[in-house]
């Protein structure tokens, strides 16, 4: 989770307003790094099938800000704006040329990667035996990237989305080929999308989900009733949702627990997926993981389920196939961030701010600085432009408030 340079508005009709902008960990400095776990911690010579080094976290890593999990390959992204990656590099998955703009974020899929630019451009490296890695002519404007195994996918400011690799022909004699790159022609809203195995998944900004792709374990089939949600993951072949409640729903293969979420786990405030676990991180900066990793499958079971003992202060988390990945530590504040528009009235408390896409935003409140806990309202899911945020509550008392981001 990232911080917010504070910032504090004057009385609004009697009403004593502090907004802070804010998160659990300190303020930006060296010292993030890398926590990883499962497949690939010990690199064997030759490697076999899981093994090729992508949980052996270098050492340089001290300032990470993004982290991102495929297959055999990990990626970060530096608070300078560099990738660094490391595990397999067979295709050439790790190699992403120096950019001026600096890069934003990074996705991994089986053996290819994506980055986005700062200025909202998408580059590409790895493998590109689908055309996953031909990035449509003339694509800008791109806000969020995820990778299936085989295509990729980009959300564009104006919450369309485009796909492009595996899936263009929904061939049914091609074995990689589910459509899972034929985004809907009535698709539009869309604050984030996630990449599985061999389909797609977008979050509107109405809460709702729609999925596009091989259905051969209902992973296209988004529960009935599945609303107010706020972020999206997508593993092989199973979908994962966070509410604004902070809990949880998850559908298709459940082979190996992977849709069988933790029972009484609330309070989540982000998700990952894996190949075939999940993975949740709580609000107070730990983190929660189920599915494959303990059984005696070895292909998938690589431990990627057993979270080190004392990890805590966690800012974000991704799943590789077969192994976890947690940044831990403060990530920078957004250049630039700014509040407005900060008002009280009949309807509560309501203020903006500018968000990005595949953030989840959060305020609360208390009504005493002296107070030690902070009442949370519901988890809001982020787009591109400006975000209001409210407090349908707020009274004649004094409140004090912050916003968090995930």
């Amino acid at each position: 989770m990232r911080n917010y340079n504070p910032k504090q508005f004057s009385p609004i009709l009697g009403v004593a307003l502090v907004l802070v902008l804010c998160s659990n960990t300190p303020q930006v400095r060296a010292g993030n790094h890398v926590i990883a776990w499962g497949a690939g911690t010990v690199i064997a010579d030759p490697p076999d099938q899981n093994d090729y080094g992508q949980s052996s976290v270098p050492a340089n890593i001290t300032n990470a800000v993004y982290v991102a999990g495929g297959w055999r390959h990990s990626l970060v992204v530096n608070a300078d704006g560099t990738i660094q990656g490391w595990g397999d590099d067979t295709f050439g998955q790790q190699d992403f040329s120096a950019n001026t703009d600096g890069y934003l974020t990074v996705a991994a899929g089986l053996l290819h990667s994506l980055a986005l630019s700062a200025a909202g451009l998408v580059e590409t490296a790895g493998d590109d035996t689908y055309g996953q890695i031909d990035v449509p002519t003339n694509l800008a404007n791109v806000v969020a990237i995820s990778c299936g195994f085989y295509h990729s996918l980009a959300l564009r400011t104006n919450g369309t989305v485009v796909a492009w690799g595996a899936g263009l022909t929904n061939a049914p004699a091609d074995y990689f080929d589910f459509g899972q790159s034929i985004v809907p022609t009535n698709l539009s809203g869309v604050v984030a999308v996630a990449g599985g195995g061999y389909y797609s998944l977008a979050l509107k900004a109405d809460g709702t989900l729609q999925a596009w792709g091989d259905n051969t374990y209902g992973q296209t089939s988004i529960p009935a009733g599945l609303s107010n949600v706020v972020a999206i993951a997508a593993g092989a072949a199973y979908g994962l949702a966070l509410k604004g409640d902070g809990t949880l729903a998850a559908w298709g293969d459940n082979t190996y627990g992977q849709t069988s979420i933790p029972a009484g786990l609330s309070n989540v405030v982000a998700i990952a997926s894996g190949g075939w676990h999940g993975m949740a991180l709580k609000s107070i900066g730990t983190v929660v993981a189920w599915g494959a990793g303990v059984g005696t499958n070895a292909y998938v079971d690589c431990n990627q389920t057993t979270v080190p003992n004392g990890l805590t202060n966690v800012a974000q988390i991704s799943g590789g196939a077969v192994n976890s990945l947690a940044l831990v530590g403060a990530a920078p504040p957004v250049k630039g961030a700014f509040l407005s528009g900060a008002t009280l009235g009949t309807n509560g408390f309501r203020v903006s701010l500018p968000a990005r896409s595949g953030h989840v935003y959060r305020l609360e409140y208390k009504t005493a600085l002296t107070n030690s806990n902070w009442t949370a309202l519901p988890l809001v899911a982020g787009r591109a432009g400006t975000l209001e945020l409210s407090d349908q509550t707020a009274a004649g008392e004094a409140r004090y408030y912050r916003v968090r981001r995930w």
